[in-house]
């Protein structure tokens, strides 16, 4: 009997620690995981935000669904919609932390808005998986708490400058820049980029981000007579910019930034045609990929009729990390296990989705290798048809 008491009491003791764990770790029950995330969803940018909430979602969803969510663990996303105004991301993140009480904050959208919250972030030791920006403050220097996934402005900046000179032999070469936090990084490294490969550029032309007339900024790079045109703008200013130009009969060779997609077409028209920019995931409309073609039919489960787009895809893709990780850290989840099993990921590319990311954990860089990408009609089709890939740190 009295061994019997001394076991019985040893497994309660080990229960009350694992609920103990548990009460601790925000955002985990023993029947949820609760993950927040600040997105975009109305006003000029929402034509990207709402499709990034709805990829992520979609995953999330069907884990739910069809898996049973992570070691009987349902997943609550919670995606607030914050504009793209800075200060609405500030007080977003602090009803996340403060009153959702949040697990991590994964797949939240836009530069401004996380460097706006950065501080706060850093403060709570919030756990951030796929972050969609390109800010390189994410990966350099590493954050423990922190994983990057796609490439930094220091990757785009670099690759579009040296793009612009070596591949397409351009010695007269421009920039044209959103004035916010994305476009001063960007700037800085392909002002820096250009002093390495000996050229100078006739001119930098700088815009607001509130900016709706481009025509001037279009006429002041005809006058500069430049040959490329680097594009560190999101695609509906790059958009205007290019029509612009188009209308003054001055077409320069066009090169962009991840913030340009196959939506340049719809946008800008057959202006769009050329121009060059970086990717760094398979269409998810590309007829050949298995993965690709998985990624459709779930989408399609949650959104019938939507057109999957690469926003969507990029935020899918993400999702999928986030609950590997959620799964490799085991029933007793914590940050700590979920940022471990983060830093043991090698290799991952979500089935050819994107290129490898492998973490450690003094390396949370994400993806390091660009896909070359031009817009072009073939027959009759417009298309984003695949030219190179381009690491930046075998072309200087």
């Amino acid at each position: 009997m009295k061994r019997f008491l001394v076991l019985a009491m040893a497994a309660v003791c080990v229960v009350g620690a694992s609920w103990g764990l548990l009460a601790q770790t925000p955002g985990v029950t023993d029947t949820t995981i609760k993950l927040g995330s600040f997105i975009v969803q109305s006003g000029g940018v929402a034509f990207i935000g709402v499709p990034v909430m709805r990829g992520a979602q979609a995953w999330y969803s069907y884990v739910n669904d069809e898996l049973g969510g992570i070691h009987g663990r349902k997943i609550e996303f919670l995606a607030f919609d914050d504009a793209f105004n800075p200060a609405n991301t500030v007080a977003v993140m602090k009803r996340l932390v403060e009153q959702e009480n949040i697990f991590a904050l994964v797949n939240p959208l836009g530069t401004i808005g996380m460097a706006a919250s950065w501080t706060y972030i850093l403060e709570n030791k919030l756990p951030v998986v796929s972050p969609h920006m390109n800010w390189l403050t994410l990966a350099s220097p590493t954050v423990p708490h922190v994983f990057a996934i796609q490439p930094n402005n220091e990757s785009f900046g670099r690759a579009a400058a040296q793009y612009a000179v070596l591949e397409l032999g351009a010695k007269r070469v421009a920039i044209a820049v959103v004035e916010d936090a994305m476009g001063t990084e960007l700037l800085d490294f392909a002002l820096d980029e250009l002093k390495v490969q000996g050229v100078q550029p006739v001119i930098v032309v700088k815009y607001p981000g509130t900016e709706t007339s481009f025509s001037a900024y279009a006429l002041a790079l005809r006058q500069a007579r430049a040959e490329a045109v680097l594009l560190f703008s999101y695609v509906g200013d790059a958009a205007k910019l290019i029509v612009e130009c188009d209308l003054l009969g001055f077409k320069p060779k066009f090169v962009g930034i991840n913030t340009i997609t196959l939506q340049l077409y719809d946008l800008a028209g057959e202006a769009a045609e050329g121009v060059v920019f970086p990717g760094f995931g398979t269409d998810p409309q590309d007829p050949t990929s298995e993965a690709a073609a998985a990624m459709r039919a779930v989408y399609a489960r949650y959104y019938p009729g939507e057109l999957m787009n690469a926003y969507a895809m990029i935020a899918y893709v993400g999702a999928q990390m986030v609950t590997k990780a959620l799964m490799d850290a085991g029933p007793n989840l914590t940050r700590q296990a979920f940022i471990d099993a983060l830093d043991r990921f090698t290799g991952w590319d979500a089935d050819g989705m994107i290129p490898a990311v492998t973490y450690q954990p003094d390396d949370h860089y994400g993806i390091k290798t660009l896909w070359m990408n031009q817009l072009k009609t073939i027959n009759g089709v417009r298309t984003a048809e695949f030219i190179t890939e381009w690491d930046w740190t075998q072309n200087r």
